[in-house]
């Protein structure tokens, strides 16, 4: 009878799930805003959009000296953490990691993109040891396990890509990586690394700064095993 122990340990119960139910509002609420920074900045956008934009050219610029940069690190994560590794690219766009990987440094290799227009223009520079195929990252399940896992400017894109990342996590073999590279002018982007970098081990994280266009990428190396310094 009654509502209450001595220790009023119903009263602690009750103060325990406010909490939560508070914190797991918050936690929506800034997830709505992110999304809505993310849908202004033009990023959130459909599948029939991006084949648009590719198809006209708009992306084409990723390719240039002023992007040579990111695609370098992530690059050189791969030659020095994984050398000779298997990489699938999630998001690949035109190619252009391919292009920036020596062919000493992967395996096999592999390259989605939502964008028809984007995978005929990389499967140009495909070899026997490179595959690229046109599937959403957010629905495609990859048919085996990777040494390393790019997503490179594409989690901004995603409706979701905390779980996303998690997903394709499980396709990882025993001691594999994520690369990440994430433009800090994106909405979204502090928010998605914050939360990634407390769910996985930070293995190496390079902030690159172009001086010209005034814009920076962080690129990080993450490991989903306990976290150290090692890989």
């Amino acid at each position: 009878m009654g509502s209450l122990n001595k220790h009023g340990s119903s009263a602690v119960s009750t103060q325990h799930v406010g909490r939560y139910a508070l914190l797991k509002h918050a936690a929506r609420w800034l997830n709505m805003l992110v999304d809505r920074g993310r849908w202004s900045d033009g990023l959130l956008q459909s599948a029939q959009t991006w084949e648009a934009q590719y198809a006209a050219g708009r992306w084409d610029f990723l390719a240039e000296l002023s992007e040579l940069a990111r695609f370098s690190v992530l690059a050189g994560y791969i030659c020095h953490l994984k050398p000779g590794g298997t990489v699938l690219d999630t998001g690949c766009g035109q190619g252009v990691l391919l292009r920036r990987l020596p062919r000493s440094c992967y395996s096999r290799y592999v390259g989605i993109d939502l964008s028809g227009s984007a995978i005929s223009v990389a499967q140009e520079q495909a070899n026997e040891h490179s595959t690229f195929v046109a599937a959403d990252c957010e629905e495609y399940s990859p048919a085996e396990h990777f040494d390393v896992i790019v997503f490179n400017e594409v989690l901004c894109c995603l409706r979701d890509p905390l779980r996303t990342v998690e997903r394709y996590a499980r396709s990882l073999n025993p001691g594999g990586l994520l690369l990440v590279s994430l433009c800090t002018a994106a909405r979204g982007s502090t928010t998605i690394l914050r939360r990634l970098k407390r769910a996985y081990a930070t293995v190496d994280e390079v902030r690159v700064v172009h001086s010209g266009r005034k814009v920076s990428w962080v690129c990080t190396a993450l490991r989903p095993e306990a976290r150290s310094g090692r890989v």
